[in-house]
């Protein structure tokens, strides 16, 4: 893989940037916080849709940028003599991510977790195999050496990939442990030969018991079936004698009711007798005052005749008052109608001059929005040299606190002389750049509020016009309904009008007479009392039929009854029961429920104790079975020691054949390295099979803690390439063409950069690509290209 191009927008700190890469060796530039790592965790994000630490999407963002603004990552590089472009995209509020994979730019790809997948599987490396193989720091440097042994081969371990083999071997261990106390365990469980023969003696003794047992039950199981057969006979002979009672009972209870419906039909002939005796009567008198039926129906008829010319009478005064208060309405109507064309002249003028200060208002609330965004734009540019001011003094703090043998705390290299000039340089650049910009910035915003001041002051002036003339045109539009409400109330007063005058020349004709239809009334009055008496006595006169033919049917019921009862009483006589029989044959079925029921106790008692014979048989099977089973399993984990053992002394001769090759393979680069960095000072360097650093001097070797620490730098960074380029061949990316190094100058004199520079020479024909970040300006004429940040 060869980097080409790189196309930032909205990227962390960088708003759009745009970066071309070349072959050789190239110094990337910049002072502290300038975006010089930022470069490479977007190539990394850019292949893998991650940073190099996980952490929310929403910091990936640049601060400036707006919840609608993209962010875009473009990277372009060669890989196996083709042209490659990936594009990552964040979208939207929630920053959806969006990926697409261009192989001679033709879209091969789409979708981010595909497009992490395909070029995971092209390059042969992971997101942290490519950052332990292609990215170094001067942290990470630093740590080779100075870390003590154990968190030193930790580290080399997890950068080469075998950590996962100490996990493994972790597992085993843990594993073997594990299975050592549970074989332990099974073992405390497992019954001894003595207890399984008690047990077996136990069984023998509870099977005899249990056949005594069984004897026993089968024959009180005889005695109970007897028992059931004998009750069920009872039982046979009380249903038969219940039948019989409760037929002779059915016959006796039907005669009570009879004789009751007969005493019912008796009373009922005497009341039917007495009322035909009464209604004979009224029908004489009936005969006398039929005539009043007559003359009250008479007067009936002319009541209603005077109610209807009193109902017209009355209408015909109604409509004249309602005409008389028509032709009020009316002129009062005119006169409103008049009144309200006159008030709406002015209403199109007023519509006009309304439109025209609405589009005034939005004209100042656009400039007011635009003018807003600036003095936004200003404020942010205020608090950002304001915390870079904080920043610088921190750093101003740091140094003094540590004094003149301090070091940088960017590049760990000694102040010394540079102390004073630092310090001076830090206050420089709070006093000529940061508060200089925030003077121009505030000086700004200071015109800037004031011409929003104005501007607002001329917005809301012509907002309150606005109010009044809406307020003006709102009672011109309410004075426009009025109007139509006014003339369709002017029509309905003349349609109205036009009825009425109508509906009087009708009514002219009809006269009514007062005293005559009082009179009328009060001769109603005294016939109403006569009249409903006498319809009383139609109304059960009617009833005279239905009277007799009552009468005549309760004599028929009557005599029929009569004729029942003596029926029944004959055959009541003829049904035999015997009441002292049946009490005896009651007792005896008690006695022998007793009895049935005496004996099924004792059989459930026996059963019982069968049940709990059976139950204690059962539980010594159980605990034999339990045991057996018991066995099987400390076998099984007998088993699984023995194989769990052999993979762990498989895995340790792994794990050291494995640690026999990778060693001396970065034994073997580094130390031709570091011998031409040297200028064959020294010639070799030692990487134990644990890892452990030795340096060759004079034909005797001593840990890499006995040299100075500009040695031990240069060792350390011949080191890492070295593993880098193992893990290279381990991984099978051969295609990969580039390296990284982030600050690896330390506290290197420029006599050392320059052979460290020329070390990275030497592997040129390896990597056609290597690139040096520094935050050190003074060191750019010494790389073949350049690119400041």
């Amino acid at each position: 893989m060869i980097l080409t191009k790189l196309s930032l927008k909205n990227f962390k700190k960088y708003k759009n940037f745009e970066i071309d890469f070349y072959d050789g060796l190239t110094g990337i530039i910049g002072k502290n916080g300038s975006g010089k790592s930022t470069v490479f965790e977007a190539i990394l994000f850019a292949l893998y849709g991650e940073l190099k630490s996980k952490g929310s999407k929403e910091l990936v963002k640049n601060v400036r940028a707006n919840s609608k603004d993209e962010l875009i990552v473009l990277l372009e590089f060669e890989f196996d003599n083709l042209d490659y472009k990936v594009v990552r995209e964040f979208r939207g509020k929630n920053l959806n991510a969006i990926a697409k994979l261009y192989k001679n730019n033709e879209l091969i790809v789409n979708g981010a977790k595909d497009v992490t997948r395909y070029i995971i599987n092209m390059t042969k490396m992971t997101k942290d195999a490519f950052l332990n193989t292609l990215f170094a720091s001067q942290k990470e440097l630093t740590s080779l050496s100075s870390l003590d042994n154990e968190h030193r081969k930790k580290m080399i371990r997890k950068l080469l990939g075998l950590e996962k083999i100490d996990q493994i071997e972790k597992f085993l261990k843990e594993s073997i442990s594990d299975l050592n106390k549970e074989i332990k365990s099974f073992s405390s469980f497992l019954l001894n030969i003595e207890q399984v023969d008690e047990y077996e003696t136990h069984i023998k003794s509870y099977q005899e018991s249990l056949k005594i047992l069984k004897e026993k039950i089968n024959l009180r199981e005889e005695q109970k079936q007897k028992l059931i057969d004998e009750e069920k006979s009872i039982k046979e002979q009380l249903i038969r004698f219940e039948k019989i009672k409760e037929q002779k009972n059915d016959y006796q209870n039907k005669i009570k009711l009879y004789e009751s419906k007969l005493e019912s039909t008796i009373k009922n002939i005497n009341e039917l007798q007495t009322q035909k005796t009464q209604l004979e009567a009224k029908k004489e008198e009936y005969k006398i005052k039929k005539i009043v039926k007559n003359e009250y129906e008479k007067i009936v008829n002319n009541l209603k005749q005077q109610d209807d010319l009193k109902e017209k009478y009355l209408k015909k005064i109604g409509l004249i008052k309602e005409r008389d208060e028509l032709r009020l309405a009316y002129k009062k109507q005119k006169d409103e109608i008049k009144f309200l064309e006159e008030e709406i002249v002015n209403v199109n003028s007023v519509q006009l001059e309304q439109k025209e200060l609405k589009d005034k208002i939005k004209l100042y609330q656009k400039q007011l929005q635009d003018k807003k965004i600036d003095e936004r734009e200003l404020r942010d540019k205020i608090a950002g040299e304001q915390n870079l001011i904080k920043d610088t003094k921190s750093k101003i703090q740091t140094i003094q606190s540590l004094g003149k043998n301090s070091k940088c705390p960017t590049c760990t290299r000694e102040l010394l002389d540079d102390y004073d000039k630092v310090l001076n340089s830090l206050y420089e650049l709070i006093e000529k750049t940061y508060e200089k910009n925030i003077y121009i910035y505030e000086s700004k915003l200071e015109e800037l509020n004031k011409r929003i001041e104005i501007k607002q002051d001329e917005y809301d002036k012509t907002v309150l016009k606005e109010k009044d003339i809406h307020s003006k045109l709102n009672i011109l539009n309410e004075r426009k309904k009025d109007l139509l409400k006014s003339k369709s109330y002017l029509n309905d007063i003349e349609t109205r009008g036009k009825g009425n005058n109508e509906a009087i020349e009708k009514l002219q004709e009809y006269v009514y007479d007062k005293k005559l239809h009082e009179d009328m009334i009060e001769k109603f009055q005294n016939l109403k009392v006569e009249y409903e008496y006498l319809i009383s006595l139609e109304a059960q006169l009617q009833g005279e039929n239905k009277l007799l033919i009552s009468l005549k049917e309760a004599v028929k019921e009557k005599e029929s009854l009569v004729l029942k009862i003596s029926q029944l009483k004959n055959d009541e006589k003829e049904i035999l029961y015997d009441e002292n029989t049946h009490i005896l044959l009651k007792k005896n079925l008690d006695e022998t429920l007793r009895k049935k029921d005496d004996l099924t106790e004792l059989l459930y008692n026996k059963k019982l104790q069968e049940s709990k014979i059976n139950g204690e048989i059962n539980s010594i099977n159980n605990r034999l079975k339990e045991n057996e089973e018991q066995k099987i399993k400390l076998q099984v984990k007998i088993e699984d020691l023995n194989d769990y053992t052999k993979l762990k002394l498989s895995m340790a001769e792994f794990k050291t054949n494995i640690n026999s090759k990778i060693a001396p393979k970065i034994s073997q680069i580094a130390s031709i390295m570091y011998s031409k960095i040297t200028k064959g000072k020294y010639q070799f360097i030692e990487v134990s099979n644990d890892f452990d650093f030795y340096i060759y001097d004079d034909g005797k070797k001593y840990p890499i803690e006995r040299f100075s620490g500009g040695e031990v730098d240069l060792a350390n960074l011949v080191l890492r390439i070295a593993i880098s380029k193992t893990l290279m061949e381990l991984n099978g990316s051969s295609q990969i063409g580039f390296l990284a190094f982030d600050e690896v100058f330390g506290s290197q004199d420029e006599t050392r950069r320059l052979e460290i520079l020329e070390a990275f020479h030497t592997i040129k024909e390896q990597y056609r690509q290597i690139f040096l970040i520094s935050h050190e300006t003074e060191i750019k004429e010494m790389f073949e290209r350049l690119i400041e940040v």
